[in-house]
């Protein structure tokens, strides 16, 4: 993507994904909209406090098991409003991994560099 300044690559990849809030112990399941190795964007149902400490499971496609990873709310934004005052918006939200073992570094980089933006 031109003006494109991330260090890290970041690949367009639609991926099943668990957050788990953990102070609330609220579980969500979400939809990512794009990964890099320092962290992902995600659809999500409602605004996400930034800060949020979150605990992230990432089912990639080639691994039976998810990745287990430990991140935070980098930011969130409403994205779609919804017709019904009693709807949930649409929003996106930034999370930042915290803590990555190199193992899991390399799987999401291997990841991020195949759904690479052009």
């Amino acid at each position: 993507m031109e003006g494109e300044r991330r260090e890290a690559g970041r690949g367009q990849a639609r991926l099943t994904t668990v957050l788990k809030d953990l102070d609330t112990g609220r579980v969500m399941r979400v939809l990512t909209k794009n990964l890099t190795a320092k962290g992902m964007c995600v659809i999500t149902e409602g605004l996400l406090r930034p800060g949020t400490r979150l605990e992230v499971d990432l089912k990639l496609p080639d691994r039976e098991a998810p990745l287990t990873l430990q991140a935070e709310v980098a930011w969130s934004r409403v994205i779609d409003e919804p017709e019904k005052g009693y709807e949930t918006p649409a929003t996106e939200t930034g999370i930042a991994f915290t803590k990555l073992d190199p193992n899991d570094l390399a799987s999401i980089k291997y990841h991020a560099a195949l759904y690479r933006f052009s």
